[in-house]
């Protein structure tokens, strides 16, 4: 799931407070992106499988290094990315940051399991025909 807050997703909300109302734009990233995306994957698998997997751990590492995960590794290269920051709600000001990728020289992707990314990355139809 997608984790990363540069690329995750902008979220817009609207709330009421005592002194009025207020609209921002923000941008999510990490486990408050990716753990409802995920949901919402189970939510398929249960409905393609017609039964709910409950407590899902067990079949999930049992697919563990097969077609159903996309496994991440380094890349070859360095990747960086331009992000755009809202730097405040009052005039829609942004301002630009530059973003390199999988650059703490502490924590590395590997092949079949690794810290970052446990067992690697739902594979689309295969992880929801896997689950079955």
């Amino acid at each position: 799931m997608d984790g990363d807050p540069t690329t995750g997703m902008l979220v817009d909300e609207t709330q009421t407070f005592s002194d009025g109302v207020y609209y921002d734009t923000y941008r999510i990233g990490g486990t408050s992106l990716s753990c409802p995306l995920f949901a919402g994957v189970m939510a398929l698998a249960d409905q393609r499988a017609r039964f709910p997997h409950g407590f899902a751990n067990p079949a999930l590492y049992r697919l563990a290094r097969s077609h159903a995960y996309r496994d991440i590794v380094d890349p070859k290269t360095a990747i960086a990315a331009v992000r755009s920051d809202f730097v405040n709600g009052e005039n829609d000001g942004v301002g630009f940051s530059l973003r390199s990728m999988n650059d703490t020289e502490t924590l590395h992707t590997i092949r079949g399991y690794d810290d970052v990314t446990g067992i690697g990355t739902p594979n689309g139809e295969a992880f929801l025909n896997a689950l079955r």
